[in-house]
């Protein structure tokens, strides 16, 4: 788990949920399938009423994005069902 803050100062945690199933070429040329995206949900530690999001991102480790990467993440993240 990470943490981020907004541009109104409100911490959020990002979490990996999951990871959707895309699959993989294993020919060099131009991919015709998705690749497989983790899943992000962030939610908001100050505001309680603030509903969580999701949002796909690169599938990889959540360490290795940085805290820019993470808060323009967040704020595409549409809320989460």
């Amino acid at each position: 788990m990470r943490w981020v803050t907004d541009d109104a100062g409100r911490r959020w945690s990002a979490e990996r949920v999951g990871r959707t199933s895309g699959l993989i070429s294993t020919k060099k040329a131009k991919p015709s399938f998705p690749e497989p995206a983790d899943i992000i949900r962030f939610e908001c530690e100050a505001d309680g009423a603030e509903p969580a999001r999701e949002v796909q991102a690169r599938a990889g480790l959540l360490e290795q994005l940085t805290e820019s990467e993470l808060r323009a993440l967040l704020n595409v993240a549409p809320r989460a069902p």
